[in-house]
Order: structure tokens, then C-alpha cells, then sequence
């Protein structure tokens, strides 16, 4: 399997579109080698990871009785678990804890 095979089949799964693929393997061709080349997981990911980050603000748009929307909750753990596997902090969308001082 090739990476732009085995993005596809991962992005596939949160019905990412294949604009949205495409502007991935844009964003991070510094990441990826060539998309035809045999796939390494971690760099796969990786560059999912990464891309995650950047595009989740961007969904659960509604216009004109059209929509686009992710299972975001699905989402979230996978991207979380993902950066967990690769020893990476998640941006953004990771859950916070606050501390309150209540005194």
C-alpha cells in the first residue's frame, strides 16, 4: 500500500473529501515522500495528525440547506490517541483541564 492509498482509506473514515486529501498531501509533501512510494505508518499519520489540527475549525458548516459535517467525537479520539501513539501533544482540539480556585 502506497501513502496516498492508505490516507485515503484513513481519512475516508470522517468522510473527508478528496479536495481535502488533496490540500493534505499539499500541505505536508515536507512530511510525506513521494505519495506512490511504499507506506511507513508513523509518517502517514503523522502528516494526518498534523493536518487534523489545521482542519477541524473548518467543519459543520451549514448553508442554504446544504451541510458538511464530521462525527467530531470520533474524530477527537483518534487524533488524540493517534498523537499519543506518536509521542505528540495534540493542538487545539485536545480536552483541557482547568484549575479553579474556589477560595
Amino acid at each position: 500500500m502506497n501513502y496516498k492509498e492508505y490516507i485515503t482509506a484513513v481519512t475516508a473514515r470522517f468522510n473527508f473529501s478528496e479536495t481535502d486529501n488533496d490540500i493534505l498531501f499539499e500541505n505536508q509533501k515536507n512530511i510525506l515522500p513521494d505519495l506512490e512510494s511504499e507506506v511507513d505508518v508513523k509518517t502517514a499519520k503523522n502528516a494526518i495528525v498534523r493536518e487534523i489540527a489545521i482542519l477541524i475549525p473548518l467543519y459543520n458548516v451549514s448553508e442554504g440547506g446544504y451541510s458538511v459535517s464530521w462525527n467530531i467525537e470520533a474524530l477527537k479520539m483518534w487524533y488524540n490517541l493517534t498523537c499519543k501513539e506518536l509521542g505528540l501533544i495534540p493542538e487545539g482540539i485536545a480536552p483541557t483541564v482547568k484549575k479553579v480556585d474556589v477560595w
